[in-house]
């Protein structure tokens, strides 16, 4: 692969290391240094070029587990943010099949569904 470096206006040779979403991670190998950019900003190799071991296809990541209701115990901390982006931070007071019941401090207790909720480790 190849990629434009803004710097000095040169294109660069480099492998593919890691990728998420919106970005690709390189590393360059004369540099010895690595870069994240954008996908529009790689130059894939040509349509009829052989992989080589620097441009293998890289694993799919793993999805990142969801925490479930096994994750999580009644008289838990736990923080969860509201619908208004307002960090909230309450115990767990019932655990359902698809959600918990968390009571906080300035209000009514919360039915918050788990891939919402974190846990808050006290120090």
């Amino acid at each position: 692969m190849r990629f434009l470096d803004w710097h000095d206006g040169r294109m660069r040779s480099c492998k593919a290391v890691a990728m998420c979403d919106h970005q690709v991670t390189l590393h360059e190998s004369d540099a010895r240094r690595e870069w994240k950019l954008p996908y529009a900003a790689i130059e894939p190799p040509p349509a009829g070029a052989q992989p080589t071991a620097s441009t293998a296809a890289l694993p799919t990541p793993a999805a990142p587990s969801q925490p479930g209701q096994e994750d999580f115990r009644c008289g838990e901390k736990v923080s969860f943010e509201d619908r208004y982006m307002q960090t909230q931070i309450g115990t767990l007071v019932s655990i359902n099949q698809r959600a918990a019941t968390v009571e906080t401090a300035d209000g009514p207790g919360w039915r918050v569904p788990f891939r919402l909720l974190c846990h808050v480790v006290d120090i």
